[in-house]
């Protein structure tokens, strides 16, 4: 049997003598602990990929008040990357007519981003959650134009409302329109906790979409 084992150790060691093997042992140990420092400097060299409601997370967090720092520690990354994360946000259409992004969260979490052609009257929206009454129309895959007016007015306060033209006028606006009042309140409400990040499309000939 003895020899047996020690006929094994040789062919697979090529030696079986104890100082030979240690040393051996130590060597492929030092091998280990390099190949493992390896592969953490390729892991930490690789840029983190990230989905598009993420990114608008990032933007959203920023919009809410949240630091480029505090963003970068709770997603983990670097300062840097979640600016050039932001700017991606910001490169969503290569179409010249696509110019303004809504983007209808709940809290900081993306439920659905409507991309506006305002010079044909035409939206393109796409839904990120599976909760319908979370999303901007419901249950409405391709929403018409008319959709899209009645969104932006849900999201105001009523024209009929007492004082309304006190309220324009604290707000700075010389009359009742729902975009206008969006880029000043989020369209947010009372009673929801939703609200509309909008998005300007900063290289619409030559923008990314990150999604």
């Amino acid at each position: 049997m003895k020899n047996t084992f020690e006929q094994q150790i040789y062919e697979i060691f090529g030696t079986t003598d104890p100082k030979e093997l240690r040393r051996l042992s130590r060597d492929a140990e030092q091998y280990q602990q390099l190949a493992q420092k390896e592969a953490l400097r390729h892991a930490a060299g690789r840029k983190p990929a990230f989905s598009l409601p993420q990114i608008i997370q990032m933007a959203a967090l920023q919009q809410q008040g949240k630091s480029i720092a505090e963003i970068a520690r709770t997603f983990q990354v670097s300062r840097q990357t979640v600016y050039n994360q932001i700017a991606r946000a910001h490169c969503f259409s290569t179409d010249p007519d696509v110019k303004t992004r809504m983007c209808f969260l709940y809290r900081d979490q993306l439920c659905t981003t409507i991309d506006i052609d305002f010079r044909h009257e035409k939206i393109a929206i796409q839904n990120y959650t599976k909760k319908i009454p979370l999303r901007a129309f419901g249950v409405v895959a391709h929403p018409t134009w008319d959709d899209f007016t009645w969104f932006l007015e849900s999201r105001c306060f009523p024209k009929t409302r007492d004082h309304a033209k006190d309220i324009l006028k604290e707000m700075g606006l010389p009359f009742y329109d729902p975009l206008l009042i969006i880029e000043k309140t989020d369209g947010r409400m009372a009673g929801d906790e939703q609200w509309i990040l909008i998005l300007k499309n900063k290289e619409a000939r030559h923008g990314t979409d990150p999604s």
